[in-house]
């Protein structure tokens, strides 16, 4: 399946599921999807990184042996969509502890960036959280930057940040 051709252009819904499909059914296809997401330019790195997620989503841990990888490459990562889906499938993961520290400062830096999408704040902010109920000492750094960035983002992540700081007061 090539899978470069296919992405060119939108995926209507059944194609996305006979995609996600096929990578379930072949290590193969997720090593093609995994370079694709980080290394092509949109909108193949999106749509490769969309489906993906759903792949993972559908068969929970394939992405795992892909997850050093992933993290490694999130600086360089120019495509805005592709990091949307990955950090929403690295929010359903425990990261490998050696990839734990770049993993939070680059959310960190997302969350307080005016140059990021509210869906990448999102599961930017999940992921810190996430870290948070590993290392507590983080919660009053996410709490402040949560706080700070409130003012300056839309409704979705004033409650999404809102809901995480009550969970964080609990713990």
């Amino acid at each position: 399946m090539d899978f470069r051709s296919l992405l060119m252009n939108f995926p209507s819904g059944a194609e996305k599921d006979l995609y996600i499909r096929e990578v379930i059914a072949s290590k193969a296809h997720v090593d093609t999807l995994v370079d694709l997401a980080l290394q092509d330019p949109d909108p193949v790195a999106w749509r490769a990184s969309w489906i993906l997620d759903g792949s993972d989503e559908q068969a929970p841990g394939m992405a795992i042996p892909y997850l050093h990888k992933i993290v490694q490459a999130l600086p360089g990562l120019e495509s805005k969509g592709s990091l949307r889906s990955l950090l929403r499938m690295l929010c359903r993961h425990d990261i490998p502890e050696q990839d734990q520290g770049l993993l939070i400062d680059l959310s960190f830096g997302y969350l307080s960036s005016e140059l990021y999408p509210v869906a990448v704040k999102a599961h930017a902010m999940q992921i810190v959280y996430n870290h948070v109920l590993i290392y507590p000492e983080l919660k009053d750094e996410l709490v402040a930057v949560l706080e700070d960035q409130m003012e300056n983002n839309s409704v979705g992540f004033l409650a999404r940040g809102r809901r995480l700081i009550k969970q964080m007061e609990k713990l």
